[in-house]
């Protein structure tokens, strides 16, 4: 087995002058990306850089991104990417849970953002490539890396109120890159990049693409809406297409012949509105639909369902089959593997299936356990519950706990709840995702003030803003008098009202007799 500079590299060897990334203003070919990578890898490995490291890199979605990643793997480190508009406290904890002692940013714009981070920053040297000693002619052309060492570590969504770190190996993504087959990519298509690189569909559309000899389009930063995507899919010729759920939603209802021209739109994370997916295909002759599923614990993608007829989309879309590599058992509350037909937890074995969390090794022994009918398989126990089929097509059913997926990313209502706890004037608080027209899914808050207390939802936003990302921001606040309990005395989720949509950051006040009312009008 290969590392993923060894597999890249047979690619640059292969197809030198081929594009690997292209925007408005660049276009770099295999050959020019293979090195301007050796050489920003020679630069990292005198500077001290080591195999198995964790080296932070912080940048805006652009090629230069994707050339300091490949130099961080080629050096033989991991790399840990650091969106930039996430807020300085997540960035600042991200920085410091990951114990990383180098971060690179892409430019000095990236460095004057990142002062921000302040007291988040201490131990930790903070450069660019251009403040690197350059020796161009010196390219590091081996890749110390084996293929069960460490490529990324990528944060995800924490119960506890902090986010945590997967730790995704060599070997995971290449089983992933080169086992997918929900795409087709290779020579000759093109990948629009729509993804945050802290977001872990970004690992599709860099090492799917690169990997399989295609080439990665990324787009500008102001394309707002189908009109500016659809120009962007014609002119750099994009023939695939990740979208999440609410991305693919907000285009079919829009304007599906935007899609016109695409070969594959792959989309997941969040259920899927059958009746888009039938316009979309019936928009576009030749248009294939992959739902996809799959944690960041087992390197992104691990099932697919096609759709290529709209007569054929089955209501509500099942997962489908795993891919290449990668089992499924649906596995009862006392470990046994149940039927077809009987609803378990989701069990996930296989190549793609990470480490463990980065500094969590309780939390790493409870979800990575031992795959059922074997001494040594690892499996990740999802927290999903679904059901098999007699053909192998497995079902979606809920959530075994209380994660979910808005928009395409996964969300810990208890980090949205931990949030809001410390706003002042708020005494209680449950956070869901519930259904919202036209039919997508949005996170409301549930606040129960303090005796007198009034607090404006639009500061309490604000400060959420300081220390969520843009996609765990509630859409909607509610105030009510109590939380609602069951028998057991716990939070009855259930029993909530439903939400006033529209509402949006509109006063909060002191919950009066009604069990709910709606925000007023600053």
């Amino acid at each position: 087995m290969v590392t993923l500079d060894e597999a890249f590299r047979r690619w640059a060897e292969r197809t030198p002058d081929a594009v690997a990334l292209e925007s408005a203003d660049t276009v770099l070919t295999y050959r020019e990306l293979d090195a301007r990578a050796g050489r920003l890898a020679r630069r990292l490995h005198r500077h001290g850089v080591r195999p198995g490291e964790l080296v932070g890199v912080a940048a805006r979605p652009s090629p230069r991104f994707v050339v300091t990643m490949l130099a961080v793997i080629r050096a033989g480190a991991a790399y840990v990417p650091l969106d930039l508009s996430y807020p300085a406290d997540r960035l600042a904890h991200m920085r410091r849970d990951s114990g990383i002692r180098l971060l690179i940013a892409d430019s000095a714009e990236e460095l004057e953002e990142l002062e921000e981070l302040k007291d988040g920053l201490a131990g930790c040297e903070v450069l660019t490539p251009d403040l690197l000693p350059d020796e161009p002619e010196d390219v590091l052309t081996s890749a110390p890396a084996a293929p069960a060492g460490l490529a990324y570590a990528i944060y995800t969504s924490g119960s506890t109120g902090l986010p945590k770190a997967v730790l995704v190996e060599h070997r995971n993504v290449l089983a992933f890159a080169l086992g997918q087959d929900f795409v087709g990519l290779g020579p000759g298509r093109a990948m629009l990049r729509t993804s945050s690189f802290s977001f872990d569909a970004s690992v599709l559309e860099t090492w799917g693409v690169l990997l399989r000899g295609a080439r990665l389009v990324f787009p500008p930063e102001d394309m707002l809406g189908s009109e500016e995507l659809a120009e962007v899919l014609t002119a750099h010729r994009v023939t695939d297409l990740w979208l999440s759920v609410g991305l693919f939603h907000q285009l079919v209802d829009e304007d599906p012949a935007a899609l016109a021209g695409l070969r594959t739109v792959v989309t997941g994370g969040d259920v899927v509105s059958p009746q888009r997916v039938r316009r979309a295909l019936a928009a576009n002759p030749g248009l294939t639909v992959s739902h996809v599923y799959g944690p960041t614990e087992t390197t992104v993608i691990c099932c697919r369902h096609f759709v290529s007829d709209p007569e054929s989309v089955e209501s509500p879309l099942p997962l489908g089959k795993p891919i290449p590599g990668v089992r499924f058992h649906i596995v009862g509350e006392q470990g046994e593997i149940l039927p077809p037909g009987e609803t378990g937890e989701l069990w996930i074995a296989g190549e793609t299936v990470a480490r463990g969390y980065h500094d969590r090794p309780e939390l790493t022994a409870e979800l990575f356990v031992t795959e059922p009918g074997t001494e040594d398989g690892r499996a990740y126990r999802s927290g999903d519950l679904a059901r098999m089929r007699p053909d192998g097509v497995v079902e979606f059913l809920g959530r075994a706990d209380r994660q979910v997926k808005v928009r395409g990313f996964r969300v810990e209502p208890g980090e949205i709840e931990s949030a809001l706890l410390d706003v002042p004037g708020v005494r209680a608080c449950l956070v869901v995702a519930r259904p919202a027209p036209p039919g997508d899914k949005r996170i409301v808050a549930y606040v129960v003030p303090r005796p007198g207390a009034r607090v404006p939802a639009a500061e309490a936003h604000r400060l959420l803003a300081g220390r969520l990302p843009r996609h765990m921001l509630p859409a909607e606040y509610m105030a009510i008098e109590a939380l609602p309990l069951d028998a057991n005395g716990k939070p009855d989720r259930h029993r909530l009202p439903d939400p006033v949509w529209g509402s949006g950051t509109h006063t909060l006040l002191a919950a009066p007799a009604p069990p709910a009312v709606p925000f007023e009008r600053i």
